[in-house]
């Protein structure tokens, strides 16, 4: 579906008018719900990037991306613009010269008009085009992209999003030979798997042979468009390249959506359960029920890897529980769920109050519902939760939920593999509140143990992937980098910390960080709060508490006589925005209001009241936090 050419003559008078901001926010709406064709949404970006470079230059701070290519790249910036646009996030999209990127790196500025990420494209035409064997062209080809990494992380202390290879038509041997040692398509595979072999630490790997499979590459190249201009992408496959690439960046960045929400009647299930009973509904031997089953899989899989399910239901909650306890064809069970709304209240509505169960921002979300009301009353209702448009035929569920390419991920860590347990366990929690007179008495009875430890290169992983993801209880929101938190922790003085927490319930595991670092004008003296972050979990149980206190204790071993903590507010840290004050802090310049930095007299400081027992002795930390990177 596209839009009336008019569209753009209405953005273009807006712009007139002085309303920039309606005109985005109208851009945003039609490429949300994919109302652009290919050559509009190229045409949408460039409207867009102009707006986020101008409000760049007042003062707003992007999102930076470099694309940095063996081939032309200039139709992939509007569309990665637009395609990010539509997901209310205004990044700044620029790129380097042809076939230059080494040369790029090198020059390119640093420090904060560096990008956060680097989009490394290779071409072919060098591994495809050279001398040697086939094992000597991909030994040079990966000595070259090493020295590019080596400029991207250490240069520029930016990510990195590298695209694989692809080998576009199998050249003179033919289909038949060219997967044989040596032949185009063997090469190209070949140098992606030694890619992602060598690719550095949380870095993320785009496979563009996995990506023009997916279009045809018959539709996703244009041969003509390369041989005139160096640009291989037709207008569709530069849009689905920039889809691509924006779940890319997205997982480097602020990593996946964390929840999907799920309807039951025609979603899990063929039928409605209130009509046929639980041993009627459509999910035997049948093409559709197949299809359902199979959805349920792929959503079991998806549980399986930490992506949390959730139920929002215009049901009977005892119909609704029937199918799961008594159909025998059910692949999910209720335990497969860490939160249900089986009521008949607005599906928008429910999914706030799932959120709020669960403690996650609406833009964690997604939204999965059969009914096209439902899904366009979440759409008006909460517009920052993804609503998959779900086709009418089961059997293609699974194909419309990953087109969305909402969960991808540069890796799982320990903590993604149990999470859906934890918030299973979370369940129990919740239910032992209700039954305690006082949150006291609740707290006490979790029987909560903390665990403090220096960070160490087992949780390096969580750690970066917290900074990435972690919005709610963020005191700055810092998105530092690996390099970034070994250079924080080089100071013998530095005060890197890491939280575990326990409950009768089960293990959290790794939920908090704490990074301190010397001030730079008052070293001796002073120790600043340069990072500190809390997953939302254990929000409300004091763990914030019992962590600042362990914080306290090792500043006072290493000497310190104040702490400064810094408050930067987000649209999504609402949440801190008072903590330091609760602690005991001062505010530095009391005319900035809730934002900027706090101090605290360690002397006169004491410890704040927490549930949490201590079940290691935080002044063993022996001060060498030093790693290598």
């Amino acid at each position: 579906m596209t839009i009336s050419t008019d569209f753009f003559k209405t953005i273009a008078g807006l712009r007139k008018q002085g309303c920039v901001d309606e005109g985005l926010a109208r851009l945003r709406e039609v490429l949300r719900r994919g109302q652009l064709d290919h050559e509009e949404t190229e045409r949408a970006g460039r409207i867009i990037r102009n707006e986020i470079q101008a409000k760049k230059d007042a003062g707003s701070k992007p999102l930076r991306v470099l694309l940095a290519g063996q081939c032309t790249t200039s139709w992939l910036v509007p569309a990665l613009t637009a395609v990010a646009w539509a997901q209310d996030v205004p990044c700044l999209v620029t790129e380097g010269g042809y076939d230059n990127i080494l040369q790029d790196l090198s020059t390119h500025v640093v420090g904060d008009e560096a990008p956060d990420v680097v989009v490394l494209l290779p071409w072919n035409q060098r591994l495809f085009g050279g001398s040697g064997t086939a094992s000597d062209r991909i030994g040079d080809e990966m000595a070259y992209w090493r020295s590019v990494w080596d400029l991207v992380k250490g240069r520029l202390a930016s990510r990195v999003l590298q695209v694989g290879y692809d080998w576009v038509v199998p050249g003179a041997d033919g289909h038949g030979m060219a997967g044989r040692a040596g032949g185009r398509v063997d090469l190209a595979r070949r140098m992606n798997a030694a890619l992602r072999e060598q690719l550095p630490p949380d870095a993320f790997f785009l496979d563009l042979d996995q990506v023009s499979g997916i279009v045809g590459r018959n539709h996703f190249y244009d041969m003509r468009r390369y041989h005139w201009t160096k640009q291989p992408f037709s207008e569709s496959g530069t849009c689905h390249f920039a889809e691509h690439l924006w779940a890319g960046v997205r997982a480097l960045t602020t990593g996946p959506k964390k929840v999907l929400v799920l309807d039951l009647d025609n979603t899990l299930w063929g039928g409605v359960v209130g009509e046929t009973g639980p041993l009627g509904i459509g999910l035997g031997e049948s093409p559709d029920g197949e299809g359902f089953r199979a959805f349920q899989q792929h959503c079991k899989d998806l549980s399986k890897r930490g992506i949390l399910l959730a139920l929002a239901s215009k049901n009977n909650l005892a119909d609704a529980r029937e199918p799961f306890e008594k159909n025998p064809d059910m692949i999910l069970s209720l335990d497969d769920f860490a939160a249900a709304e089986i009521c008949w209240d607005p599906k928008g509505t429910t999914i706030r109050r799932l959120a709020e169960t669960l403690n996650l921002g609406l833009d964690s979300f997604v939204f999965f519902d059969d009914n096209p009301a439902e899904r366009e009353q979440v759409r008006q209702a909460l517009p920052e939760v993804a609503v998959v448009d779900v086709p009418e035929e089961p059997a293609e569920y699974v194909r419309a939920l990953q087109s969305g390419l909402w969960f991808e991920a540069t890796g799982l860590t320990d903590a993604d593999l149990v999470r859906s347990e934890q918030y299973a366990q979370d369940r129990k929690r919740r239910e032992l509140q209700g039954s305690h007179a006082s949150m006291e008495d609740y707290l006490r009875s979790l029987e909560m143990r903390g665990d403090v430890r220096p960070i160490d290169e087992s949780d390096m992983q969580r750690v970066v992937q917290m900074l990435a993801k972690t919005n709610q209880f963020n005191l700055t929101s810092r998105r530092h980098t690996r390099a970034d938190v070994i250079g924080l922790m080089a100071s013998p003085r530095a005060i890197p910390m890491t939280l575990r927490v326990a409950d009768k319930f089960g293990d959290h595991g790794l939920v908090a960080l704490m990074i301190g670092v010397p001030d730079e004008e008052l070293e001796d003296e002073t120790v600043r709060i340069d990072t500190w972050l809390m997953s939302c979990r254990v929000i409300g149980r004091t763990v914030e508490h019992f962590f600042f206190g362990a914080f306290l204790e090792r500043a006072r071993l290493l000497g310190y006589r104040r702490v400064i903590g810094e408050f930067l507010p987000t649209k999504k840290n609402a949440l801190v925005s008072g903590l330091y004050t609760a602690l005991g802090f001062r505010p530095s310049d009391p005319s900035q209001g809730l934002a900027g930095a706090y101090v605290l007299d360690i002397e006169q400081a004491t410890a704040p009241a927490t549930f949490v027992v201590d079940v290691a002795d935080a002044t063993t930390l022996d001060g060498s936090f030093c790693m290598e990177a």
